[in-house]
């Protein structure tokens, strides 16, 4: 249970750059909603898809190396926002300090976004093309899917 709940901040910080995610839908609001698999989603209709002993172990790793990586960013995304924040407090503000901060911030959630990019498509090359023809159908809404890539629910 408790690496699941890392699930919870990761895929949102891959799909924060669409603001319109409030307004729309997940999968309208970013196109790489619709054709990438959330392990949870996954997970869920495993039995569904057929999903064999050795995909599980497979995506299960994938999941764990993910998570030591991300831990270790998010640890220091907080150091980088931190040092921004004591740049900004100050009554008068170097810009390029500021900015050159900024840009360790932006590189640290880079570095997230990308290594939850690339579960994602590791747990994608690990379906079969059925598999993930499955999934598609199951995530629609009315199929009975339940969870929504990107969105958490």
């Amino acid at each position: 249970m408790k690496r699941m709940r890392l699930w919870v901040l990761v895929p949102g910080l891959l799909w924060a750059p669409f603001p319109a995610a409030a307004q729309v839908p997940a999968q309208e609001a970013n196109p790489l909603a619709a054709v990438l698999f959330e392990p949870e989603l996954v997970m869920q209709h495993r039995r569904a898809i057929g999903l064999t002993d050795e995909q599980r172990d497979a995506i299960s790793r994938m999941i764990q190396e993910l998570q030591g990586q991300v831990v270790r960013l998010q640890w220091e995304l907080l150091d980088e926002m931190e040092s921004l924040k004591e740049i900004l407090v100050r009554p008068r503000i170097d810009q390029d300090r500021a900015l050159d901060q900024l840009e360790r911030v932006l590189e640290t959630e880079k570095r997230i976004k990308r290594a939850h990019l690339e579960l994602l498509i590791r747990i994608k090359n690990v379906l079969s093309a059925e598999q993930q023809r499955q999934l598609s159908r199951l995530r629609e809404p009315g199929a009975g899917g339940g969870s929504n890539p990107g969105t958490g629910s």
